[in-house]
């Protein structure tokens, strides 16, 4: 317990980046859930990816790069998936393949591109070299404030489009808006802390909450809670080693996080549906 104990103060600056990293994702993953736009995020998850990608093998300097990318491969991305006669499922799926099979051809380049590539795909936040005061966290934070700014308009627009069209007017601005703060906020996290990381705090505290709770208010708070929650339990499990075959093995530390965030989201539906089967027979 000691050793854990002065392991979390060494790490705690990754720590910190990874909660706040996750409750901020957790937070713009409420309303991609609530528009149907599960499968678009993941998808725009991947096309992130190839942008660190590229932004490597191109050898842009700094953080920004990446950002700007992925904001410009919005405007494409909504282009293809409105197309008409494809189900929009087909546009993005094959998007989704395309971006992900593109981001690993960039592996074969090998050297930077494919160190920071793997550590793009699957993160890890112990080894990372991650700071609270990094560029990317201000850019991050400054675009969860535009978020929160115009999160009303965002969910006038996803409920009520019509309406929205006849009080206000074109819904396009803001609908771009909503779609550079999602591209800009991903390529921040992939960029630091990987893309499954990153997926997997965009949705899962929102699917395994919605079911449970219907106030925005409260939701947003608890969505933040589960985040950070399994951000501090999987970094404290990845500190604490398994001796095999005569070595320790500790668990890569993001994947732990993960898995942590399926296991209560797991936990939390099967709560339910055990509490709505005993209900209804005790009902009849």
């Amino acid at each position: 317990m000691t050793n854990i104990l002065s392991s979390w103060t060494l790490f705690l600056p990754q720590m910190v980046v990874g909660s706040l990293v996750g409750a901020l994702l957790s937070v713009l993953g409420i309303l991609i859930v609530l528009r149907g736009m599960t499968f678009f995020g993941v998808t725009l998850s991947q096309a992130v990816t190839f942008s660190v990608a590229l932004s490597l093998f191109m050898e842009w300097p700094g953080e920004i790069f990446p950002i700007v990318f992925s904001c410009i491969l919005v405007f494409p991305l909504l282009y293809v998936r409105k197309l008409r006669g494809m189900k929009e499922e087909v546009i993005l799926g094959i998007l989704f393949v395309f971006f992900s099979a593109a981001s690993q051809v960039m592996l074969a380049l090998g050297g930077n591109v494919q160190n920071h590539l793997m550590a793009a795909f699957f993160g890890d936040i112990l080894t990372s070299q991650v700071r609270a005061d990094s560029f990317g966290i201000y850019i991050a934070v400054f675009f969860f404030i535009l978020y929160l700014s115009f999160f009303r308009r965002f969910l006038f627009i996803s409920f009520d489009r019509d309406e929205y069209k006849i009080q206000v007017g074109n819904p396009l601005p803001f609908d771009l808006l909503f779609y550079i703060i999602l591209a800009a906020s991903l390529t921040v996290a992939v960029n630091l802390l990987g893309t499954f990381y990153s997926i997997a705090h965009l949705i899962l505290p929102v699917f395994a909450l919605l079911p449970l709770i219907r106030s925005l208010k409260l939701l947003t708070i608890v969505c933040v809670l589960f985040s950070v929650f399994a951000t501090i339990s999987g970094f404290l499990i990845s500190l604490v080693g398994i001796e095999r075959n005569g070595e320790l093995i500790y668990f890569p530390t993001s994947s732990s996080i993960i898995l942590v965030l399926c296991a209560l989201a797991f936990f939390l539906h099967l709560v339910r549906f055990l509490t709505t089967s005993v209900f209804a027979k005790t009902v009849r």
